[in-house]
């Protein structure tokens, strides 16, 4: 197991990418603390990784709210009375032409993406004791391809990706290293019903959507000792896309 009995907090873990994260590392041997806003899909979550002979708890709140973030991560810590792991998938928020996004959206947008990952990621650095420190920062492919309609979402992604590049040569002393991943058009409860996405996989490598669970690998490496010496990094998990999310779009529309 690569990350035996080592405590890991996933954010926005009650489905999609952030569950199949949260499955992983548990599969791995992680003790899990699963988040999410409201409760019952999150004691879901840790109901299937305590039936499945793993350890789960559940921590709750908004993170694009106050100091959310900052009080999980202290609430995470506090159960096991150490923290090794935290994944940073929580994020998303309105779309929409910036031209017409009120000043609320965008506030929000921005707490939720960007503000977040600063002070979860701070909060960890000032509490963690673990020689095995990892961040897993979950960013996206519009971080680097432009598209209408997601500038301010694009904008606290790759916002979070540069102070991942930077926070990990604060920490790389103390052994922490900080990554992200940034997926790209996977398949999850988000794009269920949609059409656009059965339009992106001639623009792949691999001729597919990705799966929940691509992703999760992915994380799970960066997530153990094997990761060792990566940190500072973006690793695109997006089957070898090639093309621009615009292009798709326009292809969609």
């Amino acid at each position: 197991m690569r990350i035996k009995d080592r405590v890991a907090l996933v954010t926005g873990s009650s489905q999609g990418i952030g569950k199949a994260i949260a499955l992983k590392l548990a599969q791995d041997g992680g003790r899990i603390v699963v988040h999410a806003r409201g409760a019952e899909k999150a004691e879901a979550v840790a109901a299937e990784i305590r039936a499945a002979g793993g350890m789960a708890h559940v921590v709750l709140g908004d993170l694009a709210e106050g100091d959310t973030a900052t009080r999980i991560v202290r609430e995470a810590y506090a159960i096991h009375g150490a923290l090794d792991i935290l994944v940073l998938n929580a994020g998303g928020g309105s779309s929409g032409r910036a031209t017409d996004l009120s000043v609320e959206t965008i506030d929000r947008v921005l707490a939720f993406n960007l503000r977040a990952t600063i002070l979860a990621t701070t909060e960890y650095a000032r509490l963690t004791q673990s020689p095995h420190g990892r961040v897993v920062f979950i960013s996206s492919g519009m971080a680097t391809h432009a598209a209408p309609g997601v500038s301010v979402g694009a904008a606290a992604k790759a916002g979070s990706e540069t102070f991942m590049r930077s926070v990990a040569q604060e920490l790389g002393e103390r052994g922490i290293t900080c990554n992200s991943v940034a997926p790209g058009c996977t398949r999850t409860e988000m794009i269920a019903g949609q059409a656009w996405p059965d339009q992106v996989p001639p623009w792949t490598a691999l001729r597919r959507l990705g799966q929940p669970e691509d992703i999760a690998d992915v994380v799970a490496f960066l997530a153990s000792d094997e990761a060792r010496w990566l940190t500072g990094l973006t690793i695109a998990a997006n089957g070898g896309l090639v093309t621009t999310a615009a292009n798709i779009l326009a292809r969609a529309r």
